[in-house]
């Protein structure tokens, strides 16, 4: 059975942040899809209040942002995200990749583990909200193993990676963390990730109800 996460691990660092023992409780039951095969031409789709599916020929990620739509003027944004590969594909998805392009069009990379852990004092309330909002259910097929990305890690609590290598055996899971300068606006974002396969683009609006 493959490894929870594959990659260059960041030494001196914490493990997964305890959103996941959360997401594991609930694994994958109930999900809305049971095949997930390469999209020659990506599709998003919203399955969810605040959820949205991507589609695409190397990856499937689904992303919750119903705190983030609770959290205008935040100096944090966070996303719930999970991915997996498309049927019969692998993908990389390295850290340094995966940013947010604001409504302004800035583009945002996803926070370090450094940048995290100072910050994460004043976080922790937060996060127990955040815990609260999110939806368990990940709508991927019940037969793929949960995983975690191991992006970012509470302080003193283990490791954290550079890059997950996705399968499609396995669905792996974590809350992306962004500090957005200036807070947190509404309108229409983008979750980003350059793979080298592909890149995938997720549109999301905030601030819309």
């Amino acid at each position: 059975m493959p490894a929870r996460s594959a990659g260059r691990r960041r030494p001196g660092v914490e493990a997964a942040v305890p959103v996941l023992a959360v997401l594991a409780a609930t694994a994958l039951a109930g999900c809305a899809t049971s095949t997930l095969a390469p999209q020659a031409t990506p599709v998003v789709e919203r399955i969810g209040d605040g959820v949205e599916r991507y589609g695409g020929s190397d990856l499937w990620v689904v992303v919750e942002y119903q705190f983030a739509d609770m959290s205008l003027g935040e100096e944090w944004l966070m996303l719930d995200v999970a991915a997996t590969a498309a049927e019969g594909r692998t993908a990389t998805i390295e850290r340094d990749a995966v940013f947010v392009r604001t409504p302004g069009g800035a583009r945002v990379p996803l926070a370090s583990q450094r940048e995290f852990s100072q910050a994460y004092r004043d976080l922790r309330s937060r996060l127990v909200r955040a815990d609260i909002v999110r939806n368990p259910v990940l709508y991927f097929p019940a037969t793929r193993a949960l995983c975690g990305f191991h992006f970012f890690a509470a302080p003193g609590t283990g490791i954290t990676f550079d890059e997950v290598v996705l399968n499609d055996r396995r669905a792996c899971t974590e809350r992306f963390f962004f500090n957005i300068p200036g807070g947190v606006q509404a309108g229409r974002w983008v979750l980003g990730m350059d793979l080298v396969e592909s890149d995938v683009r997720i549109p999301f609006e905030l601030g819309g109800r």
